[in-house]
């Protein structure tokens, strides 16, 4: 119950921030807020589809890992801006069915680093920062800022991360159109 206190608290206080009368002096908010609405304004459009998730055999008996669902069946978009830095921001929203094969909402914002962006093949390393809500949590919205590492090829992109704390590998493609 603490966990979840405090997830709450979390919530709470951003959204005090992001109504806090200091948002429009906050060099820092106001780029974020610039960013963020680039990206919804020039962004093209994404389609999300999660692949896998792998629960860590190190971790999970063999009992758990026959009762968890690792084909987590969904689909999302995003919007996804290239700076001209070369860095990807994306605006993404997605469902997809969780290891008890429940759906799990989630929607976020993404940066990722591209190099070579010239190239037809490109390594990504990032980051996505978002909520997501989860039946075995009471549906409470859960923050959340996990690390993203990938791989493009084209106009497709194939990435995944590792969930510390819940060691679980996840992994989701998506196709720029």
């Amino acid at each position: 119950m603490c966990f979840l206190r405090k997830k709450i608290s979390f919530i709470l206080g951003l959204f005090l921030l992001s109504v806090s009368p200091a948002w429009g002096e906050n060099a820092f908010l106001q780029t974020c807020e610039q960013t963020i609405s680039t990206t919804w304004k020039e962004g093209r459009l994404e389609l999300i589809v999660p692949v896998n998730t792998w629960h860590n055999r190190s971790r999970y008996s063999h009992e758990q890992i026959n009762r968890y669902n690792e084909r987590p069946w969904g689909i999302g978009l995003a919007k996804t801006y290239i700076d001209e830095k070369q860095n990807r921001h994306r605006l993404l929203a997605l469902t997809f069915q969780d290891s008890f094969d429940k759906p799990e909402p989630t929607m976020g914002y993404s940066w990722q680093n591209v190099w070579r962006a010239d190239s037809l093949v490109r390594p990504t390393l990032g980051f996505v920062a978002g909520i997501t809500m989860r039946d075995n949590y009471h549906w409470i919205p859960i923050p959340a800022a996990i690390p993203v590492v990938g791989l493009d090829i084209g106009p497709f992109s194939a990435e995944t991360t590792y969930l510390i704390g819940f060691d679980v590998l996840f992994t989701w493609v998506t196709w720029r159109f």
